[in-house]
């Protein structure tokens, strides 16, 4: 079976699980780690969402640029929270909306995001991060620190976001800023702490491999059906610079890259939640460089 996608073919199987896998390099293939890129499938978004996303949401219903903090609420939701759309200007919005099950811990989601940009013992320079293909077996390469260390300096990213169906690997580096630069005071931020929420007070915008930039923002809180949601939304085309808000022209963006944007994030969320239990009950007690 093959799902088009605004002209991208992505080849499924009849359970819509995505067939196209990227090839390991001989020494990966050898890790204990390799098991987790083969035994879980990785699945398309449900029916209902590929349904919502199918066309783009009405550009009114999207936060602008320059409200960018109104996404930070401790209760209630946007007109929408899972789409996509273009602004008059050019720049473009995209908004997704996860929630993490019960069962998946905080710390085991906390452990994983650290633990995927660090590298084992075994892994060869030049062929990415196995922690992080497991992620999304089609799209993703790779994931480090870009100090080794921790994220204060950024965090690098290869992938794709097309599913395989052939788009290049793109390199990105997510920097961190502060939002009280953009009116974040410490009494907002522990309104949100009370009623739950998770914040650390960092936005965040990722420069690429070519020109242009995204401004990104997300916090998760808890799920009045149960589990911890979380909203996100990116701004493509917008960067913070010395506490203002700057449209950089130069980011390519269209509707169908929204479209393959919404598609691979909602992926690999639901992804890691079918792996997560039995990498974090293996690894999390192992060393840090364990294979």
């Amino acid at each position: 079976m093959f799902i088009e996608v605004d002209k991208e073919i992505i080849d499924t199987d009849d359970d819509n699980i995505v067939k196209v896998r990227q090839k390991l390099f001989p020494e990966e293939e050898k890790m204990p780690l390799a098991k987790y890129f083969y035994k879980y499938p990785l699945h398309m978004p449900s029916p209902l969402e590929m349904q919502i996303i199918k066309k783009p949401m009405k550009v009114e219903d999207a936060i602008r640029p320059e409200n960018f903090m109104d996404l930070l609420k401790p209760y209630g939701y946007d007109k929408v929270e899972l789409g996509y759309c273009m602004f008059e200007d050019g720049s473009g919005y995209v908004a997704t909306y996860r929630v993490r099950p019960p069962h998946i811990t905080a710390e085991m989601e906390r452990w994983y995001r650290n633990w995927r940009n660090l590298k084992s013992k075994s892994m060869v320079p030049g062929h990415g991060n196995l922690r992080y293909k497991i992620w999304n077996y089609a799209d993703h390469f790779d994931h480090y620190y870009v100090n080794w260390q921790d994220g204060s300096d950024g965090i690098h990213t290869t992938e794709s976001l097309d599913l395989g169906a052939g788009d290049r690997m793109y390199d990105t580096i997510r920097h961190q800023f502060d939002l009280k630069d953009f009116g974040l005071t410490d009494e907002r931020l522990q309104e949100l702490k009370d009623a739950g929420c998770q914040l650390t007070g960092k936005g965040s915008y990722e420069t690429f491999d070519e020109p242009g930039t995204h401004l990104c923002l997300a916090y998760s809180r808890p799920c009045p059906q149960g589990g911890i949601e979380t909203r996100s939304r990116e701004w493509i085309g917008w960067r913070p610079v010395n506490g203002k808000l700057v449209r950089d022209p130069s980011t390519k963006c269209d509707e169908a890259y929204l479209k393959k944007v919404v598609i691979h994030t909602l992926i690999e969320w639901e992804h890691l939640y079918t792996f997560l239990p039995e990498l974090y009950a293996e690894y999390h007690d192992q060393p840090m460089d364990a294979d």
